[in-house]
């Protein structure tokens, strides 16, 4: 049994040594072990945000026309690399019509709240995906489209509150503020023989400014 310990020893002392000669930085590069100095996140965060927007109806024959968007996101980290994201949006989708008879354009205006998750490959870049809620705030059209009231409000019904679904990257170009581009739609049952349709989509191209440094580590 002596000898057996004897060997043992004999193996077993040029592997220690060789591991205190290494030192810390070979020993992390080949066991992967020690502090991840790139490893820190903020667990919260706020997004302040500007948007452009391309919209119309789906599937309809309508035109895009150009709009905006404004709002503010609360984010809550996970993990370095994934995100919960919710908040609101002041936003506004214009069309027209390609009518022989109707040339006229809407716009419509809604509080439109997110439920999505990031994903961030790196630092610079993220990944979004969720669901949208949009509450109607207003409904109207160039032209007088509540003969009743002589209005060119939309009467209450024409157009619904609605679900929908967005899918969107976003790239941080300095410091705080980063570019997104995203494609949202939303739908809902609406009457194929009214030519004001509940099913819009949208291509969007934002500018962000988050208020806590993402980049710099938290103390």
């Amino acid at each position: 049994m002596s000898g057996f310990r004897t060997i043992w020893i004999w193996i077993s002392l040029p592997i220690f040594s060789v591991g205190f000669a290494q030192g810390d930085a070979n020993l992390l590069l080949q066991y992967n072990r020690g502090a991840d100095l790139d490893g820190f996140y903020r667990k919260w965060n706020v997004d302040l945000h500007t948007r452009m927007v391309y919209g119309n109806t789906r599937g309809d024959q309508n035109l895009y026309k150009i709009s905006y968007s404004a709002g503010v996101y609360l984010q809550y980290k996970f993990s370095k690399t994934f995100a919960l994201n919710s908040g609101a949006d002041y936003f506004n989708l214009s069309y027209q019509y390609n009518l022989r008879n109707n040339r006229s354009y809407d716009q419509l205006t809604y509080l439109s709240i997110p439920l999505t998750l990031r994903v961030f490959p790196s630092r610079k870049l993220l990944f979004e995906t969720g669901l949208l809620y949009n509450h109607l705030l207003q409904a109207k059209n160039t032209e007088i489209v509540d003969l009743r009231n002589q209005s060119k409000l939309y009467p209450e019904g024409v157009f619904k509150n609605a679900f929908g679904w967005l899918f969107a990257v976003q790239y941080n170009v300095w410091k705080r503020f980063d570019v997104s581009l995203q494609y949202r739609f939303f739908r809902k049952p609406t009457d194929p023989l009214s030519n004001q349709k509940n099913n819009f989509e949208a291509f969007i191209l934002g500018v962000h400014f988050f208020v806590l440094n993402p980049k710099k580590k938290p103390k």
